[in-house]
Order: structure tokens, then sequence, then C-alpha cells
């Protein structure tokens, strides 16, 4: 039985490596650049300190993504990136730690803490996105010579990718595509 055991941990990771080369390939075969934040890994496999309660009374679960962390090995997936990129003459840039492109708010010029469940979200503007879309438009507005956001790039470029992200939604929508942990709503 432990055999067994062992030979489909085998091939579980024979396979999830196989995956993770056929995504790194397909990265590869879309640009040049590829920007990311660091690896933390480690930081969202830690448990919850503080034993909390909700509003019924009942203990709320220390644990975190450590079994996601496993099946699918996001340190791996940027250390493959980061090979096959550097190999072939492309760019890798990890944005600093500092950077924090899921909290920042270009309109306001502002970082703003969200909840890691609030999918869909507005800026201080009014204008609602997308939380993964406007972390990668930051990403695309990182300046890696100053290492900071290039503020004027936000603001001249946000209006025309914005069209293209609600462009998709209502793609995703029209052709009844479930997008999972996107907040997009499948009528």
């Amino acid at each position: 039985l432990k055999a067994k055991h062992s030979e489909l941990c085998r091939i579980n990771a024979v396979n999830r490596q196989l995956a993770i080369n056929e995504d790194a390939n397909h990265l590869r075969s879309l640009g040049d650049i590829f920007v990311t934040e660091p690896k933390n890994a480690g930081r969202l496999m830690k448990r919850a300190k503080e034993t909390t309660k909700d509003d019924k009374g009942k203990f709320n679960k220390k644990k975190r993504f450590g079994k996601s962390i496993k099946n699918r090995c996001p340190s791996r997936f940027q250390t493959t990136v980061e090979k096959k990129f550097k190999i072939t003459g492309g760019t890798y840039i990890e944005v600093p730690n500092s950077y924090r492109a899921s909290q920042y708010d270009h309109t306001v010029d502002d970082y703003i803490k969200k909840k890691l469940s609030d999918r869909l979200y507005k800026l201080q503007n009014g204008t609602e996105v997308q939380r993964d879309w406007y972390s990668s438009f930051l990403l695309y507005c990182y300046d890696h010579k100053i290492q900071k956001i290039d503020k004027h790039k936000c603001i001249t470029e946000f209006d025309d990718c914005y069209k293209k992200e609600k462009a998709l939604i209502e793609w995703i929508k029209a052709h009844k595509i479930k997008v999972l942990n996107s907040g997009i709503k499948i009528a």
C-alpha cells in the first residue's frame, strides 16, 4: 500500500512538472518580457496565529493554502518561467515586495487594502475592475529602471486597457464561460 502511494505521488509530481513546462512554454510564446511578483508560497502556507470566531460563535479555521500550494507548486512554476525567459533571451522582472500591485489605486495614487475575497471592486473614481486584471495592468505599468509604478503610463493607458477588459468580460458572459475565482457572474 505504501509503495502504491509512493508511485501515485511520483506520477502526480511528473504530471505537475509537465503541466508547469507546458504553461511556461505558452507564456514564453506570448512575449519577451515577463513581470511578476516575488515568490511567496511560504507566507501563503502559514497558519493564522490567533484563534477567531465567526458571528455564529464557531471557531474559524486556521489553515490557509497548504494543499493548494502542494498541488500547484507556484514557486517551481515561477522558477521554470524565469529559466525559460533567461535561456531564450527574454526579460524576467521580479518586482520588489513593496510594489503591492493588488493594493494600489492609480486614481488616488495610494495603497488601499482589500480582502482576498473581493474579486471585483471599485476604484476611488467609481470604476469597477476585476482584481486580477487590475493587478496585471499595474505590473504592466511597472518601470523596472526606477523600480516604481509609472504613474503617467497608468493614466494614459488605463482607458484603452479597461475597454479591452470590459469587452473580454462581455465575451466571457456571452459565451457562458465559467472562470473560477474571477467574480464574473454568468446569467
